[in-house]
């Protein structure tokens, strides 16, 4: 796993990227190589800054997410509601529906 940063300023939180890329990586079910960067963008003293989270797999193009908020302001909600269109999934079997019970049980007979 790489882990980027970018620095906004010295007094940056880094406690706070990290939290949010590992809040990121359980969200998406990211594997070893997906590489997941976390920055903010705009003043949060004017209340501008909107937090942006970069995906990057390998082999596929990056996809990046923004949220509306600073960094210290989001919570594991906002992110993972912003990242679930992203999340892989988890290689558990979809259950049968009724309907599908049905055909089978009729394709027996």
């Amino acid at each position: 796993m790489t882990v980027v940063f970018f620095p906004r300023s010295p007094r940056h939180q880094w406690n706070v990227v990290r939290a949010l890329k590992e809040h990121a990586r359980t969200a998406i079910n990211a594997d070893d190589e997906t590489i997941i960067t976390v920055s903010e963008r705009g003043d949060s003293g004017r209340g501008g800054a909107r937090t942006i989270v970069l995906i990057m797999h390998p082999r596929r193009p990056a996809e990046a997410v923004s949220i509306d908020k600073p960094l210290e302001q989001i919570t594991q909600t906002d992110l993972a509601d912003a990242l679930a269109p992203f999340a892989a999934p988890t290689g558990l079997p979809e259950p049968p529906s009724k309907r599908n019970d049905h055909r089978v049980a009729a394709d027996r007979r």
